[in-house]
């Protein structure tokens, strides 16, 4: 737990210092620059399957105005405000940067792409090539957020220019960036054939990340419609989102969604994550349970919700910059936070928040790699790329795994909630003293069996002699008559038939599908001699005996209380007359059953 939490914070203290660091001369601008001095050395242009990194080989100038034209930034006066950084050039904030490259192919009939690493740069014009006598050989080519995707000359994700150098010599090219965001700007050459493999690999490795952020979408809209809980509608919410910030990270949604929409292609940058964090918030409210188990932590991820909300009213209103610091404000502190509320839930012993834990760190190293290239404090081009993909992919895994251990740790509740409920089922229609059927139990079990086809029985006993035993050695006596008589009822009966006590000293018998009267009566006969048989009770041999009375269905009846009223008057007979055993079809009614049965 002390890991835990020393790790938040020196993840929290380092982006704070690199924020610091980075901001503090507003937009990321390379280094002074030096006085006067020459042209730069002109690039070669080399094929190669990763194209040519143009880093420290590219010259800029900060236009803060952006009112600088072309002749402006061309002219002799100007020379000494561009400068070579070696490092990673980025672009943000109202700042225009003019970037400069010479080339100087070795063959003739060079067709050159020039790409830059971003989708999200707002306004961008190449101008040139411009040959060694400043001709320009081509039209500017302008495009960028601001634009449709129509606008980008060959129809690419990322902003790729075309340049075509007709012959060996030396051009220079001129690009004018301008971006609401820091973003990085380092351009890179690429032969065409070497640029159409690179997306190929680069369109596999989206579709796979794609596909599965559609997978999770659908299973989670497909569990939602089975168990109707939100738990699943929010991860089907935090997957959808996900799924239409990469799409719109990776240019795809102004490619497919959008194409003829600037206002959506710009504004869809910090809404989507916006809509992510929302959702975020949401499942981890759901999966972690916090509004009932911690509500001070559930205040915390309202909170986020919140800001997070907020954040998608400033991008829809325009305010682009501040929407886009708020999203990555509220990613890095919400992953934080939200990596610290399940460890301290999974150390109070919910053990579901252990999944949660490792789902929340993916996307919170994700961000956090691409927050420090954002601020210059890492130049790795590959986590720029896909280390969003990559943790989002992760963090949609995990927390599949989080959803199936939810879903065990909610089954094995619901059979716990189950077996109570049938323990209480059962001892609410089970006699506690004998361990045998209740008169509820007994009519709940009779509405079936009296249904089946066949004739059924009822056979009724009412100890003698009993009563005795309850005066002369006390109730303790009596019930261990009792028990001792129900286990001897239970032992001799069929599994199929049930045996019941009605309270007091009387006991049911009913026999399901009985067999013919000679068997039956054999039946009741052995029923009363094991009743007859002597109790040891301690020192002493104690001795009861039953008057039984027996209806058969349907002769006597079809349902439980006519037969236990017909069963009823056959003990009766067989208690006046002393006989032990009577059936209902021989016995008078001429006068009323002192104990007739009256069931709920």
């Amino acid at each position: 737990m002390r890991l835990v939490l020393l790790w938040a914070a020196g993840v929290l203290l380092a982006s704070a210092w690199a924020a610091g660091s980075a901001r503090e001369g507003g937009a990321l601008a390379p280094p002074a620059a030096a006085p006067e001095q020459p042209m730069q050395a002109g690039v070669v242009p080399v094929r190669g399957p990763g194209g040519l990194a143009l880093q420290g080989q590219v010259a800029v100038l900060a236009d803060p105005t952006g009112l600088l034209t072309l002749d402006e930034v061309r002219a002799a006066s100007a020379a000494a405000r561009w400068s070579t950084p070696n490092q990673p050039l980025r672009a943000g904030g109202p700042t225009v940067w003019w970037q400069r490259l010479v080339l100087q192919p070795q063959q003739a009939h060079g067709r050159w792409l020039l790409a830059l690493p971003s989708t999200a740069l707002r306004d961008v014009t190449l101008f040139g090539p411009f040959a060694a006598d400043g001709s320009a050989l081509a039209p500017p080519q302008a495009s960028g957020l601001i634009r449709p995707f129509a606008s980008r000359p060959l129809g690419l994700e990322r902003l790729t220019f075309v340049l075509d150098l007709p012959e060996p010599g030396t051009y220079t090219v001129y690009l004018r960036v301008q971006s609401s965001i820091v973003q990085h700007m380092t351009p890179t050459l690429w032969h065409a054939s070497d640029l159409h493999l690179a997306r190929q690999h680069q369109r596999l490795f989206d579709g796979v990340v794609y596909g599965a952020l559609v997978a999770f979408l659908f299973a989670a809209l497909a569990l939602w419609l089975s168990f109707r809980d939100t738990l699943f509608a929010w991860f089907g919410a935090m997957s959808g989102a996900a799924l239409l910030t990469l799409l719109s990270f990776n240019g795809h949604a102004a490619q497919y969604l959008w194409p003829h929409s600037p206002w959506w292609i710009e504004h869809s940058y910090v809404s989507f994550p916006a809509l992510w964090l929302v959702a975020s918030a949401g499942f981890a409210r759901a999966f972690l349970n916090t509004r009932q188990t911690a509500p001070a932590f559930d205040a915390v991820l309202l909170l986020l919700a919140v800001l997070a909300l907020g954040s998608l009213c400033l991008g829809l209103a325009g305010w682009t910059v501040w929407a886009h610091g708020a999203n990555e404000l509220i990613a890095l502190l919400g992953s934080a936070a939200l990596a610290l509320i399940a460890a301290l839930l999974w150390r109070r012993g919910f053990t579901p928040a252990r999944w949660y834990l490792l789902g929340s760190l993916a996307p919170f190293a994700s961000v956090a790699a691409l927050l420090l290239f954002n601020w210059g404090v890492s130049d790795w081009l590959f986590m720029q790329h896909n280390s969003l993909e990559l943790g989002l992919l992760l963090q949609s895994l995990v927390l599949s795994g989080a959803l199936s251990a939810r879903i065990r740790h909610v089954q094995r509740q619901n059979a716990l909630l189950a077996r109570r409920a049938d323990r209480l089922a059962t001892a609410a229609s089970t006699d506690s003293l004998t361990g045998l059927t209740n008169r509820r139990g007994l009519v709940e079990v009779s509405a079936s069996l009296l249904r089946r086809p066949g004739q059924h029985a009822v056979v009724l006993l009412d100890l003698d002699r009993f009563k005795p035993i309850n005066d002369q050695l006390g109730h303790e006596a009596g019930d261990f008559v009792l028990a001792e008589l129900g286990r001897r009822l239970q032992r001799h009966s069929r599994t199929r038939d049930v045996v019941a006590r009605l309270g007091g000293d009387e006991f049911v018998l009913l026999i399901g599908q009985c067999p013919a009267r000679p068997e039956l009566d054999a039946l009741v006969e052995r029923l009363r001699e094991l009743l007859d048989a002597p109790i040891h009770y301690r020192e002493h041999a104690l001795r009861v005996s039953a008057s039984i009375g027996v209806a058969i269905s349907p002769d006597d009846g079809v349902e439980l209380q006519s037969l236990l009223r017909a069963a009823d008057w056959a003990m009766y007979g067989a208690k006046q007359q002393r006989n032990g055993v009577r059936f209902a079809a021989d016995a008078p009614r001429t006068e009323p059953p002192t104990g007739l049965m009256q069931m709920p």
